[in-house]
């Protein structure tokens, strides 16, 4: 059933990456509707094997078609269809997102379903209140097999009023439940309240972003999101106590019905889904007299979530809860009786109980972290090496804190004295999991990036080493191990080197999505990386996104200005990552991301070089070429925008120019100094202060990329610039709307342009 359902779920994965069906499916009948055999009369029998991998590959087939008709479905849905332009609707507050965003479930409007919606919510305005809004509908990109609806597109608003909804759902219901919950934690809870908001309600947006960064880096984040972790915690505790007075089958029940109201309640998240499924398979098997296999259980737990939704199989949290869950069914047992084993061979006697449950947490949490890290490097680009003894403590630690936390809300809730005791122990232990988080977060090396190449080469060299542990069966365990380490060593060697031999010689330009800011990263023929701008203070998903398409160190980190949208992320990106330089146009302010900066590239040795018009930097046959402005600034200028770097990039009669966020005057005194050019970055985002005619007719750019967050309440772009772009026939990209882009550019001067993936935020 496992493997069943692994292959259902690879197949509405697959589905959902957009493969399309028919080729796939072929491919599969044609190589599995027979039997091979190798002569007339085959010396190995097929049969057995055969069927297996042809069940196997009809359960992909059957995933793949499952994903497509959901697809299509979705792509059918209302909310792609809405027309840009102004909306009103009415409905309940689904999920805050940010203080300056939410999702609105529509009750009255054209299309009821949930949507977007940017802007505060009125004070009083909780999850599963209703308001009204009046707004602008903004379209997303062309949509593509297996998006979620939800990203259709956003509602613009103006203005949000509380209002009264009739409606009566288990959503709005769980939503109310949660918000009120929260307002307990704030109330009940002073200085671990954001932690427990993330324990209880997945509400991670209140964590201190140094803190999750601290959990991130340590692999523990899966203990500040919900997961089957903090379901089977609270179930485990509803049957340790419903068990004192009840038969153990109804013991379970009871569990597994605690465990449906809390996922409920928690709007039926992927992991705690899952939880509550193997929780109701066990209590069956309880119920029924009938020993349960775990692996199969959760093999059948994943079927089911794939008929019901075929996109969680592509959803980042799925695939982590249900790895750790098969680690933990395939691996917990059979290495703690090896070690136990060991044991018994070097003592003369079994292990105690108090070593037994330490060895069983120990082995757990390896399998489980060892089952989930391909996803871990796929997802993040980083992989955690004190994993290890960060997780063994905090694991316990939170496991004990949060009966706590329930004894405490649930005091709270009945208006019983005697609720600040439990809240004070569940504060006590969490602080002691944060402090040793931060403790391991700060332990040099705490994680190491590794791009996807690299973890598909690794995780295709351990399948082949298992297989042929499986497969040959008369070669000795330390051959066994030799061809496996032998098998990743090439892998990690020879693949790498052979992507950078396809990749040599050619010319890649990258346009980040990181919303309403610039950043571009450059990379040469030679593989070496030139970064232009750093985007709004997140630099380290910049830093991710770099890493994604291979970036190990910078060769110039160039900053076109000190405004925080282009400096923002400067010293995350100085902190991340090899700088071999900065450059940029002076000292023009002193105060927040430019001084970070500045600090950050002094702390690390870095050299920063100051550049006017006339310098010029080589690297790798790439010519920067400085434009403006003309002399150094020393002082700061009446408008920073206007002393923006702006830059001509040249290599093998490929033109590319770079302008910051000058205005309309700065463009018409370098106009004598530009001729036509491939491919201009906006100036200021496509405000109408810059790009006009003039100056457009002048390079008459074959690509014209902007860089702009969706929704911005500034207006960018503004609709004349981009009519003065496509009106001289220049392709234009917007991040807003088409996420990240690649450009390719070969010798020749051909360029290739595509999507840039998960850039595209």
């Amino acid at each position: 059933m496992t493997e069943l359902a692994l292959a259902l779920a690879a197949g509405a994965a697959l589905s959902s990456a957009g493969v399309v069906l028919w080729p796939a499916a072929l491919c599969l009948v044609a190589a599995l509707i027979r039997p091979i055999r190798s002569s007339r009369r085959p010396r190995f029998a097929a049969g057995a094997g055969s069927g297996r991998l042809r069940a196997l590959a009809w359960a992909g087939i059957a995933g793949l078609a499952h994903g497509h008709v959901a697809s299509a479905r979705g792509l059918r849905d209302c909310r792609w269809s809405i027309p840009e332009g102004e909306v009103q609707l009415a409905g309940w507050v689904r999920t805050v997102e940010t203080p300056g965003r939410f999702q609105l479930t529509v009750v009255e409007g054209a299309c009821p379903r949930p949507v977007r919606v940017q802007a505060p919510l009125p004070r009083a305005s909780a999850e599963g209140s209703g308001v009204r809004v009046r707004g602008r509908w903004v379209r997303r990109s062309e949509a593509a097999p297996g998006v979620d609806p939800l990203r259709a597109g956003q509602v613009v608003a103006a203005e949000v009023e509380s209002a009264e909804v009739v409606v009566r759902d288990v959503d709005r219901w769980s939503a109310r439940t949660r918000a009120r919950g929260l307002d307990a934690v704030d109330r009940r809870f002073r200085r671990e309240a954001p932690l427990v908001s993330a324990l209880l309600f997945a509400r991670r947006d209140r964590i201190d972003p140094a803190l999750r960064d601290a959990f991130s880096a340590t692999g523990t984040a899966h203990l500040l999101a919900i997961s089957g972790f903090h379901v089977g915690v609270l179930a485990g505790g509803v049957i340790a106590l419903v068990g004192r007075m009840a038969p153990p089958r109804r013991a379970f029940a009871a569990g597994a019905g605690v465990a449906w109201l809390y996922v409920a309640v928690l709007g039926f998240p992927d992991a705690a889904t899952r939880a509550a499924l193997l929780l109701t398979l066990a209590s069956l098997g309880r119920w029924m007299g009938r020993p349960v296999a775990v692996s199969g259980a959760v093999g059948t737990a994943l079927a089911a979530l794939v008929l019901i939704d075929p996109a969680v199989a592509g959803r980042i949290g799925a695939q982590l809860s249900f790895a750790g869950a098969l680690g933990l069914a395939l691996f917990t047992r059979p290495w703690t009786a090896t070690i136990v084993d060991r044991w018994r061979r070097w003592r003369g006697e079994a292990p105690g109980p108090r070593v037994r449950v330490g060895v069983e947490a120990v082995v757990a949490t390896t399998a489980a972290s060892l089952a989930t890290l391909p996803f871990v490097a796929w997802h993040f680009e980083r992989v955690p090496t004190v994993g290890l003894p960060a997780s063994v403590v905090a694991t316990p630690l939170v496991a004990l804190a949060l009966p706590s936390v329930v004894t405490a809300l649930g005091l709270d809730a009945l208006g019983l004295p005697g609720a600040a005791v439990p809240a004070a122990g569940a504060e006590g232990l969490l602080a002691l999991a944060r402090g040793w988080v931060g403790l391991w977060a700060r332990f040099p090396g705490a994680s190491v990036a590794i791009d996807r190449t690299e973890t598909l080469a690794a995780t295709l060299a351990v399948v082949v080493g298992l297989l042929l542990t499986r497969w040959v069966p008369r070669v000795g365990g330390v051959a066994r191990g030799a061809a496996a380490v032998a098998g990743l060593a090439a892998a990690l060697l020879v693949w790498p080197v052979a992507r950078q031999m396809a990749r040599n010689g050619a010319l890649e330009v990258y346009l980040f999505d990181v919303g309403q800011g610039d950043a571009l990263g450059i990379r040469t023929p030679e593989g070496r990386w030139i970064v232009v701008d750093a985007g709004p203070p997140t630099g380290r998903r910049l830093a991710a996104d770099l890493r994604r398409v291979g970036a190990r160190s910078i060769e110039m980190l160039l900053l076109s200005h000190p405004d925080a949208d282009h400096v923002g992320g400067a010293a995350a990106l100085l902190d991340e990552f090899p700088v071999e330089t900065v450059v940029g146009p002076g000292t023009l302010r002193g105060d927040g991301p430019w001084r970070g900066a500045l600090v950050q590239a002094r702390s690390r040795a870095v050299p920063w070089r100051v550049v006017a018009r006339g310098d010029r930097v080589a690297l790798d046959g790439v010519v920067l070429r400085v434009l403006h402005p003309s002399r150094r600034v020393d002082g700061a200028p009446r408008e920073a925008n206007d002393a923006s770097l702006v830059v001509e990039l040249s290599w093998r009669g490929f033109r590319l120019l770079l302008t910051g966020d000058i205005s309309v005057e700065v463009e018409r005194s370098l106009v004598e100094a530009l001729g036509p050019v491939d491919v201009l970055k906006v100036a200021h985002h496509g405000s109408r202060t810059s790009t006009d005619s003039l100056f457009v007719a002048r390079i008459r750019p074959e690509w014209a990329v902007v860089s702009v967050g969706r929704g911005n309440r500034y207006g960018h772009p503004a609709p004349e610039v981009m009519a003065r772009l496509e009106g001289a026939g220049s392709v234009v990209w917007r991040t807003d709307r088409s996420g990240a882009l690649r450009l390719r550019i070969d010798r020749s001067g051909a360029i290739e342009a595509k999507g840039a993936g998960r850039g595209a935020r």
